[in-house]
């Protein structure tokens, strides 16, 4: 009797993945890893206030989309918002329409967008190297400090993140699967138009580098990927990405020379449009950022890269799952190193690609120094902790030295304007965090001695959640100092039909009030041609102080908002002019002042 076999053919064993089909412990540690990124991300979503800035810049033009049926131009406050492309405004709109507007509506799809890119890192790691690191790079993506911080951010970059690994997936199953490979690099070219509608050109510029690199390192890349260069291909990337840009040109005649002059070169040459100074932070302050940004596992793998690094990264027997991160990693993030506005979220592209590369670079470490890593990490937890009782002091002692931070850390001024009660209020958070690193990095460190490395890693990655959960509630708590969401919900209880809000300040700062405040306001002191660069807004909403002094003597009721500083200024100007000053209500770093008793 001869026992029934299969004959494989070539493509199946030499470009397929594994011919068997996966274990359910693949499918279980798949699941697991999905639940905890939707638990983390998706169901802490109405924790807290939208801040100003990049998340008022959003949800307000998405909730302005909604209120004037404007489904193609996004604007603040009227004024047109173009410089980045719209897919973030209408993901916004869509969760806005079936949840309500809200802000836990306005994160939806911001942390969905991070629960795809963890799924993306187990699926591209699976493929690479086997489920078990692809469940590890997966827990590190989730694990890290930043995405905590930056995965709820309503922004840009985690989806821009996400249609990136998508791109990077596709092209990978293509190069894999000659079966369905046409589908597959169809694939890329649809996820790269969306991260380009999400961001902007480096959608296609990044996956283009990063496999133009892999072909010049590995023949088989080069003769594989050359089939992405077909013109379907680009018709289909052009039919996604062009006619938004095509209307808005058409609209907006000046739009295409600010976006190459102002948003593409003044980016790559790292200046402000407006005043032509360097935006971002310098290079080595940009480097320890990210140190925090990837904490556990900058400091647990950073022993092993020192030390051992012969061991880690092996120069002599580099595969193509190695080249993969390191062209992936190397062309998001040395650019931002000597070219450009370094803002430490721009990094985030290549996050995945780290990830990948850590869960490698942990199984190749000797384990001498994972132990060294971990214990370094428990480190960290014991200072956590002594923060947690002298945070309240810090803030005194730091009193001082405020006033020398360079201008551009605007935050730096509200975290020295917060009380010692708030100060206080995030003792809790520090303390939960130190006890959370120092308990399981013991653990961890108990598991590298058993040389049960996997769990070492995976339990490594669960002492970051009580952390991570911290932040995200620390976060919340400070939203007072950088958000206008009290005083917006405050002046919507006050305000009748022909009421007037003034903000003093520029357009980005008062951004969240766009999104809490139910009507337009008006805009004090500030430059036009820096706040409307490409369209005038649909209605005259800047106002110097003499036309605020002419409202303030009217009829009506005017509220203006305005920063603490400024309160003294104002002071004067009112009661020199009209002998009264009321000061309504305050919060944070700003006040409102009201021309009503």
């Amino acid at each position: 009797m001869t026992a029934g076999t299969r004959t494989f053919r070539i493509e199946e064993t030499l470009l397929e993945p594994p011919a068997l089909p996966p274990p359910p412990t693949r499918h279980a540690l798949f699941v697991l890893l999905i639940a905890l990124a939707a638990l983390l991300h998706v169901a802490t979503i109405g924790s807290g206030d939208l801040y100003s800035e990049t998340e008022g810049q959003y949800a307000g033009a998405a909730k302005e989309m909604v209120e004037t049926h404007q489904w193609l131009l996004p604007t603040n406050d009227g004024v047109p918002r173009l410089q980045k492309p719209p897919l973030l405004y209408w993901l916004i709109i869509l969760s806005f329409k079936l949840f309500g507007v809200s802000s836990a509506a306005a994160r939806l799809p911001v942390a969905l967008a991070v629960v795809a890119s963890v799924a993306l890192v187990f699926l591209i790691g699976e493929r690479l190297t086997d489920y078990w690191r692809a469940f590890i790079a997966g827990m590190i993506y989730l694990s890290f400090c930043g995405t905590f911080l930056f995965g709820r951010i309503v922004m840009p970059e985690p989806l821009f993140t996400a249609f990136l690994a998508g791109a990077i997936f596709c092209a990978l199953c293509g190069y894999q699967r000659r079966k369905h490979r046409r589908v597959w690099f169809a694939g890329f070219w649809i996820c790269s138009a969306f991260a380009c509608l999400s961001k902007g050109l480096l959608g296609i510029v990044y996956p283009a580098a990063i496999f133009l690199l892999l072909s010049i390192f590995h023949h088989e890349a080069r003769v594989r990927f050359r089939a992405l260069l077909r013109w379907e291909y680009l018709s289909i990337f052009l039919l996604i990405v062009a006619p938004w840009h095509i209307w808005v040109q058409w609209h907006f005649p000046r739009y295409f020379h600010y976006l190459v002059g102002s948003e593409w070169l003044g980016h790559l040459r790292g200046l402000d449009d407006a005043t032509h100074d360097f935006k971002g932070v310098p290079a080595s302050e940009f480097l320890l950022m990210h140190l925090a940004w990837w904490f556990p596992w900058s400091i647990a793998l950073l022993p092993g890269l020192i030390f051992a690094w012969r061991r880690v990264i092996r120069p002599r027997e580099i595969e193509f799952s190695d080249t993969l991160s390191l062209c992936w990693m190397g062309i998001v993030f040395v650019p931002l190193l000597f070219l450009g506005q370094r803002q430490d979220y721009y990094s985030m592209s290549m996050w995945s690609a780290l990830a990948l590369w850590a869960a490698v670079a942990w199984d190749r470490m000797p384990r001498g120094w994972r132990a060294v890593g971990a214990v370094a990490v428990s480190l960290v937890g014991i200072i956590s902790l002594a923060l947690a009782f002298l945070a309240f002091n810090a803030a005194h002692t730091l009193n001082g030295h405020w006033g020398a931070m360079d201008e551009r850390w605007t935050a730096w001024k509200a975290l020295h304007d917060m009380p010692v009660s708030t100060w206080l209020a995030l003792r809790p958070m520090l303390t939960i965090t130190a006890c959370s690193l120092v308990s399981l990095s013991f653990i961890t460190f108990y598991f590298i001695l058993r040389q049960r490395e996997k769990l070492a890693a995976v339990v490594l990655a669960i002492a970051m959640i009580p952390a991570g959960l911290g932040m995200m509630e620390g976060v919340a708590k400070m939203a007072p100092y950088f958000s206008l969401a009290e005083l917006g919900r405050f002046l919507n209880t006050r305000l009748d039909e022909n009421d007037e809000t003034l903000f003093e300040g520029p357009l980005e700062d008062s951004s969240s009030l766009i999104f809490y405040l139910n009507r337009k306001f008006f805009i004090v002191n500030q430059n036009r041609e820096k706040e409307a660069p490409i369209g005038e807004p649909s209605l005259d909403i800047f106002l110097n102080e003499d036309e605020v002094l002419k409202r303030w003597d009217g009829s009506n009721a005017v509220y203006l908002i305005a920063e603490q500083q400024r309160v003294d200024h104002w002071k004067k100007l009112l009661t020199e002019r009209f002998h009264i000053y009321h000061q309504v209500t305050a919060s944070g770093t700003y006040v409102v002042l009201s021309n009503q008793l």
